[in-house]
């Protein structure tokens, strides 16, 4: 999915602007092939941490028989993930909420990148879905899923 956005935001910007040279964050600008790979990280990026988020879903849809249940509890962590990472006095758990990580993204638009924060969310990310992958396939391998 994070693909497809990219490619259609892409190709509408494309069509929309000229195309030329990419100024970034930092107001660094870059020629198009490095804009365009830094490009393809981003969405890499936003790509894992999806699949961890996509983790956790199926984890929780395992203890539910309602699909709806696990998308709500989905949207209530996801919320409340974000509203304690913004609340200081839980800084000692910022970095192992599942959303606090979600935006390092922006570090590749920056110059220089920081890859100390893209790693951690990477490490982030795999963590999650090291832990909810496992539970789902617990609970479907242990599971009785004919009902």
């Amino acid at each position: 999915m994070a693909a497809w956005i990219s490619a259609v935001s892409l190709i509408c910007g494309a069509l929309l602007f000229p195309v030329g040279p990419v100024t970034l964050l930092s107001g660094t600008t870059v020629p198009l092939a490095e804009g365009l790979l830094r490009v393809l990280f981003v969405t890499l990026y936003v790509a894992g941490a999806m699949a961890a988020f996509g983790a956790i879903g199926v984890a929780i849809s395992t203890f539910t028989e309602h699909a709806i249940g696990a998308i709500a509890a989905l949207a209530v962590i996801v919320v409340a993930s974000d509203v304690a990472d913004n609340v200081p006095q839980f800084g000692a758990v910022h970095p192992y909420l599942p959303t606090h990580w979600w935006t390092s993204f922006d570090s590749l638009l920056r110059t220089p990148i920081d890859t100390t924060t893209l790693l951690h969310g990477l490490l982030s990310f795999g963590v999650y879905l090291l832990i909810f992958g496992s539970i789902a396939w617990a609970r479907f391998t242990s599971g009785d899923i004919t009902s």
